[in-house]
């Protein structure tokens, strides 16, 4: 009796975690649909080239009023959309540069994005390593990224050196997606599937921003 109930209780969790991977990564690629959607639709908008700051503001509000609506049925899913065609409309000038040198380059860059993404999800579902250790340098990292590039923007201006960054920021968001597959899968409870697609879709769009920078600037002029 002891034993049936606890092979039903274990059938039952093993039953909602499906459900929650189900969730997180179904509205994960609704999120990159809707991104692709709203840089496709604005392209040769000029407000996000004008006002790459407010864009940069609006998004990161985009990413609290997610979080704050994460357990709003309908709400959340709504703005997990409209956070992903934000940050499409925020990519729009990159990728409409990166396209008028090659459509093949965004192409190339998308590819390697996805590639990158499954590859490194297959490696943390079957291996089932814990990738906690990563916790401080991933954070460091990104701390590091983060003053190198308003460094650069504000006072270097070197494209050598932004290379470099979004280089370094290439590998970073790759450990990002190891660090969160395996946190998902281990920690996040089943009613997180909003928040944890947020948290990958945003591995993603940076990885895939990087990377369109690389292959803008090192790619040909075909």
């Amino acid at each position: 009796m002891n034993t049936a109930h606890i092979t039903a209780s274990s059938a039952n969790l093993a039953d909602e975690r499906i459900d929650f991977l189900g969730k997180t990564y179904g509205m994960l690629a609704l999120c990159i649909a809707a991104g692709s959607a709203g840089a496709y639709f604005s392209m040769g908008a000029s407000f996000p080239q004008e006002h790459p700051w407010i864009m940069l503001g609006i998004m990161v509000g985009g990413i609290f009023g997610v979080q704050a609506v994460r357990h709003i049925s309908g709400l959340n899913f709504a703005a997990l959309l409209g956070f992903g065609a934000i940050t499409g409309l925020a990519i729009s000038p990159l990728v409409g540069i990166v396209a008028a040198k090659s459509e093949m380059l965004v192409t190339q860059a998308f590819l390697t994005t996805a590639v990158s993404f499954v590859a490194l999800t297959a490696y943390v579902f079957i291996s089932r390593k814990d990738f906690s250790f990563l916790k401080g340098f991933i954070w460091t990292g990104l701390i590091g990224m983060i003053v190198l590039g308003l460094s650069n923007y504000f006072f270097f201006e070197s494209g050598t050196l932004q290379l470099a960054i979004s280089g370094m920021s290439v590998l970073l968001f790759s450990a990002f997606i190891l660090y969160d597959t395996a946190s998902i899968l281990r920690d996040y409870p089943s009613n997180e599937y909003i928040s944890a697609a947020l948290t990958l879709y945003l591995d993603v769009f940076l990885l895939f921003q990087n990377l369109l920078y690389l292959f803008g600037v090192l790619g040909g002029d075909d």
